[in-house]
């Protein structure tokens, strides 16, 4: 059996593949607040516990299902008068992702579609890596006409005890086993949430993205928010990180990492030959092609820089001296 060794472009799907100005996170915390008051809990505890768990685990039924047994039927100190039927996670899906008229909030994106398109799948494959479960992740990837785009999906399987999810480690390194890459650096990853995006860079993988909607409002853990490109108190580094707020941008990101990867090659096209000559020989185009390629590859921001291509006339220069 053939190994595909093409990186892998991961998607996060809510609030990134559409905008939080649709206010699906609104109306999904409602959904989720509810749910917590039907199991019997005051819309004040229900209120702190859906934020408690969404900050903690990154998921509110992340924390029913760990410390509640929801989906065990074990009965609570804190929650003692529920119905038997709400301790389904299948019944919160349908309660909460599943009752969501998405067909009325979101709508095909014709520039989406596009970008999708346009990713050259000689070199990578493109997949989805959600904290919904499956038929929600799918029925919106089948509004935005993406489902042909994608080629695998990776999502939070309720059915599962003691499911992980977006930031835990385990969610990335079983996303990796579930597409068949164990390199890291062969990951990328586009996330609206900047723990999901830490946690991945936590994993090593490669470049990612925040796409961040700045000044616009979306609801998590039941709390209305301005979203904004603040990291959580602690949080550490952020070599690796792109922060956009289109997902167009993403193209000015790749185009900038090919030009980068050009200078790269150019520079040890360029270091080649210079150790190889005695210094009274090395043609002084060559020298200045060095100096120009290294400034503009070690410059403190080079989106502020053009780099030069000096290919044609490293060319003729190599071939001049039989290089």
């Amino acid at each position: 059996m053939s190994v595909d060794d093409r990186a892998v472009v991961w998607f996060d799907i809510d609030n990134t593949l559409y905008s939080a100005s649709s206010r699906i996170s609104h109306a999904m915390g409602e959904r989720i607040h509810a749910y917590f008051v039907r199991l019997g809990l005051s819309h004040e505890e229900a209120s702190e516990l859906h934020l408690r768990y969404y900050t903690q685990y990154g998921l509110a039924l992340r924390g029913l299902t760990r410390h509640h047994d929801i989906g065990n039927v074990t009965f609570d100190s804190q929650l003692s008068s529920y119905p038997h039927t709400l301790l389904d996670p299948l019944e919160f899906d349908r309660q909460c992702d599943g009752s969501l008229p998405l067909e009325d909030m979101i709508t095909f994106d014709p520039n989406t579609c596009k970008l999708f398109e346009d990713l050259d799948r000689s070199k990578v494959r493109v997949w989805g890596l959600t904290n919904a479960y499956r038929p929600h992740a799918e029925r919106v990837l089948r509004i935005l006409n993406l489902t042909d785009l994608i080629d695998g999906l990776v999502y939070c399987d309720y059915q599962v005890k003691d499911f992980s999810c977006k930031p835990e480690p385990e969610f990335y390194k079983m996303a990796m086993k579930q597409a068949g890459i164990s390199d890291p650096s062969k990951c990328y990853f586009v996330d609206d949430n900047r723990g999901n995006i830490d946690g991945a860079r936590a994993q090593n993988w490669a470049k990612c993205a925040h796409f961040c909607e700045k000044g616009l409002e979306a609801m998590e853990g039941g709390r209305t928010k301005q979203i904004s490109n603040e990291r959580a108190a602690g949080a550490e580094g952020t070599d690796g990180v792109d922060i956009v707020t289109t997902l167009d941008e993403l193209r000015d990101i790749t185009r900038l990492q090919n030009s980068l990867q050009h200078l790269k090659q150019t520079q040890t096209v360029l270091q080649e030959y210079v150790d190889a000559e005695s210094p009274e020989d090395v043609d002084p185009e060559i020298t200045k092609a060095l100096e120009e390629n290294t400034t503009v590859m070690y410059a403190p921001c080079i989106c502020d820089w053009t780099p030069v291509d000096w290919t044609s006339k490293i060319a003729v220069v190599l071939k001049k001296n039989g290089f």
